[in-house]
């Protein structure tokens, strides 16, 4: 039955030094909370992440007297890709397709652009492993293990800025992943113009709908998004449970 519960994030476990799972009900009452715990003693996690629909609040409750901890809020937004394909942008930057050779110029952004992400505000994570995370993962999508395609923004040869595509099955919507923009490039039109090219590329593909995920404290990500064209989808919550393992 707890296999039916939880699901084991090797990556996650290997990377930060923990046991790590993820629940697989997306509802809880006290009865079901007693044998997701109970589950997680058996097979030893020390993490459990729990995914929670922000309007379930039988669910959230039962989590807080299961003294889960809220670490984020996950709002899903969505555009058209004809809405992607219409954004209007400066003409400053080169939009082109990622490739391996660009990874050393953009670790950095992936490095520092996901702060406000809940491995940085549960503080049982190491912040130095929470970026390394985030630069791994840009380093396996420009290697096109983890997404599709990414779209990279360039002025006069340097790197700044990327976005990971992600195409979802059934056909027709796809899925952002990473969108990061260097300091110097903020403001400028960088993301709206991988938006775009991003857009154009996925109507060649005959996809409809685009959705992005952004943290619900990143009211300048929110702004950006809704200025081109994307709306809110849904609000979700991780919440983070650690176990103490007794020797």
């Amino acid at each position: 039955m707890s296999h039916r519960l939880v699901r084991s994030l090797p990556w996650d476990s290997s990377h930060f030094g923990f046991c790590i799972a993820q629940a697989l009900p997306r509802q809880l009452d006290p009865p079901a909370y007693n044998l997701l715990e109970a589950a997680c003693i058996d097979q030893n996690i020390d993490c459990l992440y729990f995914l929670a629909d922000a309007t379930d609040q039988a669910t959230i409750a039962t989590l807080q007297a299961g003294r889960f901890d809220l670490v984020d809020i996950r709002l899903t937004l969505a555009n058209s890709v004809r809405g992607l394909e219409n954004i209007q942008s400066a003409g400053e930057f080169r939009f082109r397709f990622g490739q391996e050779s660009d990874l050393e110029a953009l670790l950095p952004i992936a490095g520092e652009s996901y702060t406000m992400s809940r491995f940085y505000s549960d503080q049982r994570f190491d912040r130095d492993k929470a970026s390394l995370m985030y630069q791994a993962w840009l380093k396996n999508s420009l290697a096109a293990a983890y997404a599709d395609a990414v779209v990279v923004a360039e002025k006069d040869g340097q790197p700044l800025g990327y976005v990971t595509c992600h195409l979802n099955k059934p056909r027709g919507e796809a899925n952002l992943g990473l969108v990061g923009v260097a300091d110097p490039a903020r403001g400028k039109g960088c993301m709206s113009g991988m938006l775009r090219f991003a857009g154009r590329w996925l109507s060649d593909l005959d996809f409809d709908r685009v959705n992005v995920v952004t943290q619900g404290k990143n009211i300048p990500a929110q702004r950006a998004y809704q200025r081109c064209g994307f709306i809110t989808r849904s609000v979700e919550l991780w919440f983070h449970k650690w176990f103490e393992q007794s020797d």
